[in-house]
């Protein structure tokens, strides 16, 4: 049974593959092709080659036929063919005669047949033939195609004769193997490319000198050579040569490739084994320059002469070749004009020759007199258990500095054992007092367990002051030093007999090293007794050496040190295309804009600073357009690389990267993009040299390197001794705070500035398949890439990255690397481990977080706010206070008082350190909550005393900056020492209470935000006492209404408060902020206000806002635009009156420039303006409810294009309408990415409805609920909304809190009775009835008999309607379309199901937040009843409520708008009303007898339908009112009154 079962699963599997198209030979794949080659060195494989030529011949008297070995493999032997050429019967020494053209072509055939795939033999039979057609038709047709091919192609190459390698040949002829050049190495060359000779010492691929263009005449001293074998590689490179080298010419049509095909068919097979010698292999920077051989014989080559003809003008090529019609759409004069402006070097030469960098230098070049070298440490990586250093020394004979390499061994592990007062057996105590030396001989065994063979000990004093309970403040330890090189001790010896602690167990090398040798950052480092000998080729760096011991390695004093050494910059932009077969991305093109001897502590702007570049570029189909080759090269401005496939444009980029040796490398979501993709293509390339990236040499890709999600480490690790520097992760944008979704155009606006540096997006995918299809376009497309190059740098360079990190760097004491990737919590970290391990302290150990653990979040700002519902987590502190505001608008001044560093002040002013507060007894009684007491007298604390000195570090760098005699250079660097030292000193706290900290202290946090609060609170009762109110407080400021009008009255009222403030603190300080003119406060952490700035002793305005929407990237442009222009005018110091009254103008006017469809910036507004953005909160597959997010539906249909998304990335997109995203679709269906809307033939448009309801509508009356003189329900009028649906919130406020709400006036509001209010209104929000057409299949909108009596179908020849609209004729319902007449039955059934699914969302319970700005959306209640969670889940991002999206309202207004659409009665009455008089609407008189006789036709009908809609009705609970029950109290028996029906339509 089981070998049926396997033959069952055999068949359904190839069935499978059957039905999908593929066959089992397509997708075997070979599992492992290691096993397949044997891989030996140079001298095993001469002496394999020797064995051979010494054994006998395989076949006895061959007759010349070929069989003698010679010893090579088989694919370095040349095979020569029959060609269509050899038609005079010819044949070659050695080869049987007389063999005709028709036996070589049954040859040919025979081969052919031989060589093709076996897959062939099973779906030939499947195909179609294909029809023939006539061959004089044919005929014709070839002809004109080779005319226009002949024309535009220059004529093929006459061949060369070729003899066979072993043809009238003997092994006396040969050269002796002693005779031959000895290499180290077999080299491939390229078939174009001379090489050149290396020197012998670089014995590795890495030490190659770089290839050379085919233009560069090779050196005249060439050596000559004695004559070779005719058949010996030497003459193969020589015959290639000699020859002229052509571009390549690219088929465009089939019948091109077939002309082509018959003159070259046959030297593509002579050349097929040639091109596998002769591929190209981009050298290393390391070769030395020597004589170069002449690989020509000493009888020369007949050389073929050839005239290139010219490339063919556009009006000359074929139709294939013209250049699309959407190329005129795209305007590359910006960036062309661009790259023309920089100083690039002029020609390719020049650039290549510039590039080739020596190899390895003298030591001696680099050593002091005393021996010992200075060396700037930037990067570190640790190598089986050794400390790898990379960073620059400087090369003396050249006085410039290279890169280095420095490698230290036996570093040390350093563990404190703190020792038991009594012995610990079998897990309890007994009566044996415990000294040193048991500690020691425990501690002993425990070594020789672990198989240290060699360690060191002593007892020792240390303190410590952090949260593991029953440790002593201070205590003897004994402190245990052995190898790294040894296993670490593991948790189960984390306590013994003799000891109850270990510190120091999983302390990682690099940190141990650092504080050992108290390194702070990049600097400069002394090795004295170095080794320079003893590493060869462990790293790409140009010195290499070893450092025995961490004693040799030493701080270099800052009197002796030099300048910081100056910075090799490459700037990365790449390009990616998305293989659908793969489901991968794939490397199209890469280009490098290379700074050399950049200083930090330069202010030069990227467009002033020389460069050079490089762009290596491969086709997206199998060749490069015509003549691109030669525009490349005539261009003259940057190397333009051609490539083949993508494994040469990696090697090609390896080798430059070797060859300029980069000590930063610069780019824009390179991290986890970019840099990742890069990563994979070189592993499935196979690419050699693949650790080149870094500047440590590996053999082995990282063991983790292939595991989803768990590889950014080990990619990181590839790159060790360069810097990443990623623009956008969290270390870029942290520099970059202006910037919504930190795209490249986006920062390129913000912070660049200037029209020429105005980028502009291109997609790529549509310009590979449009206008760079051509050779200027495609030109274009790589002056783009170059472009980006450069906005990358001159944005690293502007914003000053480099220099910012690391002198956070070196105010830490952590890896540069590190810094660079935005870690804030490790250099905090780093700098406190550095303090304490100075004061002899024994730090935490830093502890494991496995699996995927949540991230708590900032402390809470709110008095009394909780930490989220539902919140696994335990609640978090109390954060800072934060007042309840004085909502209102202003006009009086208004003073922000700012507490000068809130939280560091505290901690100095209290004394607060883990030295200082006692907090032994909160941990034992369990009290987290509970506030420490603030510590009385003491010594100063060790944070406090470091905050002190980070604050007067400051001072004096900012006291320097006020000299007038300070360089640009000058003053640029102590802007950004002092920068760095203010983040320094502000982030210190927050180690304090985040939980990943080793140092994370929660009874400290606690007491410092108490003390917060208690200031504020303190404060405030200062400020009332002396008659100022205070309308908000935000943790460290207080606004004060200064109520006067002028500025001097209001310094003045602020200094006094000032010095009452100071007059109670020692250290702490209150300082004057910001001066509001005017400010709308609206809410807590939201208010816009008119802030003076004095400027060269006058005061200018200037718009300030904070928190409110239009600060918020989930709003478009369009919102934010139309609100500034609101706030503008509330703020102007207008009559209430005429602001009110240009605010209604201005927002009629938009909305109708939005309703118009006009999408240019004079008329109408651009669809860019729609864009909104929102971040991803987790990967765009682990979002639950992932419909209801439009920014996830963007983002996994971008992942299906191949682009990785990932938590953190923000998404753009545009609600849109159209024919594939109808208003019927709920609006997360609807969006789509910017690019894929504005595409012409997208057949979309932004939803201008949606966005007035949800865009513009909701932040309007937010700003605006505050102001005299307008109402909710006169914005949404003005704004064409339906006033009626938002009149229960008129909210009026003239200063104060008019809002309504539970405690307003909205509750007292009088209702009308839904029977009054009209159908249009009362039924407005109701879903439409489509009724389809059987027959044409189209859906048409029947909106009752009234509105659809006189419904005709449209004009022929004019633009259909996205829906028709159907007609009521006297034989029923006809379509709008064909004018087919509907079947009573087909309408019934369509209203069935129209019913059924609107009473299906209803009960589906889908709960919305009334605030449109939150756009919650959920079906779960949560404990908090109708409190709104907000989009987070943590219940202070919103103060909405939640209600049902579709309520018992909503779905019987629903029904009972389907039944009016078939009631003739009340059609009847409306018409009659109409005519006479009654209604707001006047019908015609034929009108109204045509609807009163439709009416009577179609009774019977109409109430069929009817009928299925009252059922429904009858079941509908609120329809009935129980009048028992509405009566009970008034003393009715219950039973005795009826149930009646609430309503009658």
């Amino acid at each position: 049974m089981s070998k049926a079962r396997e033959r069952r699963s055999k068949f359904e599997s190839l069935r499978a593959m059957r039905k999908s198209g593929k066959t089992a030979f397509d997708s075997y794949e070979v599992d492992d092709d290691n096993a397949l080659y044997e891989e030996v060195d140079e001298n095993q494989y001469k002496n394999i080659v020797r064995e051979r030529l010494n054994q006998d011949d395989f076949v006895v008297d061959d007759n010349g036929e070929g069989y003698a070995d010679d010893g090579r493999e088989e694919w370095d032997r040349t095979h020569v063919y029959g060609s269509d050429s050899e038609d005079d019967g010819t044949g070659l020494v050695g080869r049987p005669k007389g063999r005709g053209k028709k036996a070589r072509e049954e040859d040919e055939a025979e081969r052919d047949a031989k060589d093709r795939n076996i897959a062939e033999y099973f779906t030939k039979g499947a195909a179609k033939a294909q029809p023939k057609s006539k061959a004089k038709e044919d005929d014709e047709f070839m002809s004109n195609l080779l005319g226009e091919v002949h024309a535009n192609i220059s004529p093929a190459l006459p061949r060369m004769p070729k003899k066979r390698p072993s043809d009238q040949r003997s092994r006396s002829d040969a050269m002796p193997l002693s005779d031959l050049p000895r290499q180290t190495k077999r080299v491939r060359i390229a078939d174009t490319l001379p090489a050149q000779a290396s020197d012998s010492n670089n014995d590795d691929d890495d030490h190659m000198m770089p290839t050379i263009h085919s233009d560069v005449v090779p050196p005249s001293d060439d050596i000559p050579m004695s004559d070779p074998m005719p058949s010996s590689p030497t003459v193969r490179v020589a015959s290639r040569k000699v020859q002229p080298t052509t571009a390549p010419v690219e088929h465009d049509s089939p019948a091109a490739a077939t002309a082509a095909g018959s003159a070259e068919k046959t030297a593509d097979r002579d050349n097929e084994d040639d091109e596998d010698d002769a591929m190209m292999e981009v050298a290393h920077a390391g070769a030395v320059n020597a004589a170069s051989v002449n690989l020509t014989a000493a009888r020369p080559v007949k050389k073929v002469l050839k005239t290139p003809a010219p490339y063919p003008s556009p009006a000359n090529s074929s139709p294939a070749s013209r250049a699309p019609e959407t190329a005129a759409a795209v305007d590359p004069t910006a960036w062309t004009n661009l790259n023309q402006k920089l100083n690039v070097m002029s020609s390719p030469q020049q650039a290549d020759a510039v590039i080739h960098s020596g190899g390895k230098i003298n030591y001696k070049d680099a050593i002091e007199e005393d021996g010992s070298l200075h060396f700037f440490w930037t990067d570190y990586t640790e190598v089986n258990n050794s400390l790898c250093l990379f960073g620059k020394v400087l090369n003396k004979k050249t006085k410039k500095h290279v890169s280095c390499f420095v490698k230290v061994d036996n570093v040390e592990r350093k563990l404190f054992f703190l020792p038991r007062e009594t012995r610990f057996v079998n897990g309890a105590q007994i009566d044996e007092t415990v000294n040193m030396g048991d500690v020691y001989a425990e501690v002993d065994g425990l070594m020789g367990q672990l198989g240290v063979k060699q360690h060191r000990s002593k007892p020792c004093t240390r303190k410590y002051a952090f949260e593991l309970p029953g440790i002593p403040k201070e205590g003897r330890y004994l402190k245990v030093l052995y190898p790294y090189s040894n296993r670490p001790l593991s948790e189960a010896n984390s306590s013994g007999e003799t000891y109850s602690h270990v510190f120091g167990a999983n302390t990682a090398l690099f940190e141990q090293f650092a504080l050992w040798k108290n390194i702070m950052g990049p600097s400069w480092l002394k090795i004295e007794d170095a080794d320079f000998t003893s590493i060869n080729n462990a790293s790409h760096c140009k010195l290499e050496v070893q450092a025995a011991h961490p004693n040799m390695v030493s701080v270099l004093a800052e009197a002796e040190a030099p300048e910081v050494p100056p910075l090799t910059l490459m700037s990365l932009a790449l390009r990616m295309i998305y293989d659908a077969q793969s489901k991968k991305q794939e490397v199209m093109a890469i280009s490098a804009r290379i700074y050399e001897n950049v200083a930090l502590s330069d202010t030069t702007p990227a467009d002033k600073l020389p460069c050079r570049t490089f762009t290596v570029i491969r086709p997206r189909d199998k060749a490069f357009p015509v003549g691109f080759d030669t525009l490349a090269k005539s261009r003259g401005r940057g190397v333009i690389r051609l490539a083949n496939t993508e494994a040469d444009i990696l090697s090609y980029f390896l080798a430059q990267l070797a060859n300029v040796d980069p000590d930063v490398i610069i780019g824009h979501e390179l991290e986890g993009v970019d840099y990742s993709v890069l990563i994979d293509r070189l592993r499935q390339c196979k690419t050699p040299q693949w650790s080149r990236l870094g500047r440590l040499r590996r053999q082995q890709w990282p063991n983790h390197i292939n595991r989803v999600g768990g590889n950014v480490f080990a990619e990181r690790q590839i790159l060790s001794g360069r810097l990443l520097c990623d623009l956008k992760n969290d270390a870029g944008r942290s520099v970059m705070l202006k910037c919504q979704s930190w795209t490249l155009t986006e920062m390129c606006s913000l912070y660049l500035g200037g029209e020429e540096n105005q980028r502009r997006d291109v997609d790529n995918e549509a310009a590979l398949n449009t206008w760079a299809k051509t050779p200027n376009g495609l030109l274009d497309y790589v002056a783009h890439i170059e472009a980006d190059t450069y906005f990358i740098a001159a944005l690293a360079l502007r914003v000053q990255i480099l220099p910012l990190t690391k002198v956070l760097t070196n105010l830490a004491g952590n890896s540069w690397a590190r810094t660079l990737t935005g870690t804030r919590a490790e250099r905090n970290e780093y700098i406190l481990l550095h303090e304490f391990h100075r004061n002899k302290y024994i730090c935490p150990d830093k502890q494991a977080f496995r699996g995927r653990q949540r991230e708590e979040d900032e402390p809470g700002n709110e008095e009394g706010g909780d930490g989220g519902a539902g919140s696994k987590k335990k609640d978090k502190y109390k954060g800072g206070l934060v007042f309840e505001p004085e909502r209102g608008l202003y006009d009086k001044f208004v003073l922000v008082m700012d507490f000068n560093s809130l939280y560091p002040s505290i901690i100095q002013e209290y004394n607060i350190c883990f030295t200082t507060v006692e907090r032994s007894a909160l941990a034992s009684e369990g009290e987290e909550e509970a506030v420490p007491e603030v510590p009385k007298e003491q010594d100063q604390g060790i944070l406090p005393k470091l905050i002190a000195g980070l604050v007067s570090r400051r001072r004096q760098v900012k006291s320097l900056m006020k000299s007038k005699t300070a360089t640009p250079e000058q003053l640029a660097t102590w802007d950004i020492r002092q920068l760095a030292l203010k983040l320094t000193a502000n982030s210190m706290y927050g180690c304090l209470g985040y939980t990943k900290s080793r140092f994370y202290a929660r009874p400290l946090a606690v007491l410092v935000t108490y003390k917060g609060r208690e200031i504020l609170r303190s404060t405030k009762e200062l400020a009332e006492s002396k008659a100022l109110q205070v309308i908000y407080g935000d943790t460290d400021s207080v606004m004060i209404n200064a109520n006067v009008d002028n500025v001097e009255s209001a310094l003045r009222v602020g200094q006094e408060f000032k010095k009452a403030v100071n007059d109670r603190y020692k250290l702490l300080e209150i300082d004057i902020d910001n001066i509001f003119r005017r400010i709308l406060l609206q809410a807590k952490k939201k208010y816009a206000a008119i802030n003076l700035i004095e400027s060269g002793g006058k005061y200018v305005e200037k718009m300030e806002v904070k928190g409110l929407d239009m600060r918020r990237r989930e709003y478009c442009a369009l919102s934010k635009e139309m609100s500034t222009r609101i706030l503008n005018e509330i703020l102007s110091g207008n009559e209430t009156e005429v602001s009110v009254t240009r605010v209604h103008e201005y927002l009629r006017e938009m909305a109708a420039k939005m309703r118009s469809g006009d999408h240019t910036p004079a008329n109408g507004v651009p669809a860019n303006k729609y864009t909104i953005f929102t971040q991803l909160g987790k990967d765009p597959t682990d979002y639950p409810n992932a419909d209801s997010m439009p920014q996830v539906q963007v983002a996994l249909r971008e992942a299906s294009r191949g682009k990785k998304m990932r938590k953190g990335d923000v998404v753009s997109y545009i609600i849109a309408t159209g024919e594939k995203a109808p208003t019927s679709e709920p609006a997360p269906k609807r969006a789509y990415s910017p690019g894929d809307l504005l595409k012409k033939d997208s057949g979309l448009s932004p939803d201008v409805e949606w966005y007035i309801a949800k865009q513009i509508f909701p932040p309007v009356e937010r700003l605006c609920a505050n102001v005299v003189g307008t109402s909710t329900a006169q914005l949404a009028e003005n704004l064409g909304l339906d006033m009626r649906r938002y009149g229960n919130n008129n909210g009026h406020a003239g200063g104060g809190n008019g809002s309504s709400g539970a405690n307003g006036t909205g509750e007292l509001e009088i209702h009308p009775l839904e029977t009054q209010i009209p159908d249009e209104i009362r039924f407005g929000d109701c879903t439409r009835l489509q009724l389809r057409c059987r027959k044409c299949k189209t859906s048409g909108l029947f909106e009752g008999l009234s509105a659809t009596a006189t419904a005709t179908a449209p004009v022929e020849g004019e633009e259909a309607p996205a829906a028709f609209k159907t007609k009521v004729t006297p034989a029923g319902i006809a379509c709008g379309k064909c004018e087919t007449t509907l079947s009573t039955l087909s309408v019934v059934a369509q209203m069935e199901h129209a019913v059924r699914v609107a009473t299906t969302r209803y009960y589906e319970g889908w709960l919305v937040c009334d605030d449109a700005s939150c756009g919650n959306r959920t079906r779960q209640m949560s404990v908090y009843g109708a409190r709104c969670l907000g989009p987070k889940g943590l219940a202070r991002d919103c103060l909405g409520r939640m209600r049902y999206e579709v309520r018992e309202r909503d779905i019987y207004n629903q029904l009972l708008y389907f039944a009016g659409l078939f009631d003739v009665d009340k059609a009847r009455d409306a018409a009659k009303n109409a005519a006479g008089g009654g209604s707001n609407k006047t019908v015609p008189l034929a009108d109204q007898e045509r609807i009163l006789a439709l009416a009577e036709h179609n009774r019977v009908r109409f109430g069929t339908v009817k009928a299925v809609v009252e059922r429904y009705l009858d079941k509908c609970g609120r329809r009935w009112v129980a009048m028992d029950t509405l009566f009970a109290k008034l003393g009715f028996a219950a039973g005795a009154m009826a149930i009646v029906k609430r309503d009658v339509v």
